[in-house]
């Protein structure tokens, strides 16, 4: 083991071979010499439990969350850049000096009473499950063999405020020019605020009657359908062959919370956020009749147990089920009237033969291993 210095780096080096010869070359990081030796003969040990007893050296967190970083910067570089960077860098901050194997179930409990009495428990949901992604990361990787335990938080009810029409004018109004077609057309496409800010002119096709999200998310491209009033907002903006379409001053609108917030204000309107907007898109159709599949694809979520918050908004629905309940009854015979209860028999007799087991359907014959 020897440690020196290169040239043009103020930090302390270190080499040495490790028990098959290999030779690593490394630099501590550190101009002090004491404390550059010290990492050093850490890293010797380590090398050694490592190649004797397959025992993995502790593993520093920042060193996991920067892979993490990097990994998401690539693959998601929008929502990173709008996101993800600034809860990494709370987190860095906060688990500075800490190992991998510092989290444990005990440790986290704590870190989430700690963080509740400040945030919602969707904040706090949010911060485990970037810690436990970048953790499952690193183990992944091979770079750690630690398996954390991470206790559960209950999610706290999901927020389902939307516009009425007349709170929908008074906004529109109220708003400054610039967030007055950014609000028609949050309301009549559903966008995230992230994909509405970025939306380019060449992903606008009037023509054609849509627009394209592009790496929104999820990762991937949406194509929404436009409406009348949506056709009509963009055409009234001055379509461009490219640029950003939401614009201030002739730039890109990176913020809309202030403004939005004075809007709100302005027009007496209490608890309603941007997100709200998109909210309002899917409510809407719901209360049309929509269904919540076709819906879930407008909107971009991945499964139908994120819409599931309006399902109780489609018009009438327990009445039209219950009218098809006594359809079905009416048709093979009112059952528990003495003059057609006979018949009514005879008919379900028909329809199920008495085999002791009820016929199984083509998805319980699929499910069923002895099928």
């Amino acid at each position: 083991m020897r440690i020196y210095k290169r040239k043009g780096s103020p930090n302390w080096w270190a080499t040495w071979n490790d028990q098959n010869g290999k030779r690593h070359r490394r630099s501590s990081g550190t101009e002090d010499q004491k404390l550059a030796e010290a990492l050093v003969a850490q890293w010797v040990q380590d090398d050694f439990f490592e190649e004797h007893f397959g025992k993995k050296p502790d593993l520093p967190f920042g060193d996991a969350l920067v892979h993490y970083a990097k990994a998401q910067k690539r693959d998601h570089p929008r929502h990173f850049m709008s996101r993800t960077r600034y809860r990494l860098k709370f987190l860095a901050e906060r688990f500075k000096g800490l190992n991998v194997s510092d989290f444990t179930f005990g440790f986290v409990q704590a870190f989430v009473d700690e963080r509740l009495e400040t945030v919602s428990s969707g904040m706090a949901l949010k911060d485990v499950a970037y810690i436990k992604a970048i953790i499952n990361k690193a183990r992944r990787e091979g770079r750690t063999d630690f398996v954390p335990n991470f206790p559960r938080i209950a999610a706290s009810k999901p927020r389902s405020r939307w516009l009425t029409h007349d709170e929908e004018e008074r906004l529109v109004l109220a708003a400054a020019d610039h967030l007055k077609p950014l609000i028609r057309i949050a309301v009549d496409t559903g966008g995230r605020r992230s994909e509405l800010l970025g939306l380019d002119w060449r992903h606008v096709e009037l023509d054609a009657r849509r627009i394209v999200f592009v790496g929104t998310k999820n990762g991937e491209d949406r194509t929404v359908r436009l409406c009348e009033r949506a056709v009509d907002t963009l055409t009234k903006m001055g379509p461009k062959n490219s640029g950003p379409v939401f614009t201030y001053n002739g730039k890109s609108i990176k913020c809309v919370k202030v403004g939005f917030g004075r809007a709100c204000e302005r027009a007496g309107i209490e608890d309603l956020r941007f997100h709200d907007l998109r909210h309002t898109f899917a409510s809407r159709l719901v209360q049309s009749g929509v269904p919540l599949y076709e819906i879930m694809h407008l909107t971009g979520h991945k499964s139908l147990a994120m819409v599931q918050r309006y399902a109780h908004l489609a018009p009438d629905f327990q009445e039209r089920a219950i009218k098809a309940l006594d359809s079905h009854w009416h048709d093979l015979g009112t059952v528990g009237k003495n003059d057609n209860a006979g018949e009514a028999a005879k008919a379900l007799k028909v329809v199920v033969p008495m085999r002791g087991l009820e016929p199984r359907t083509y998805a319980l014959r699929m499910r069923c291993s002895t099928s």
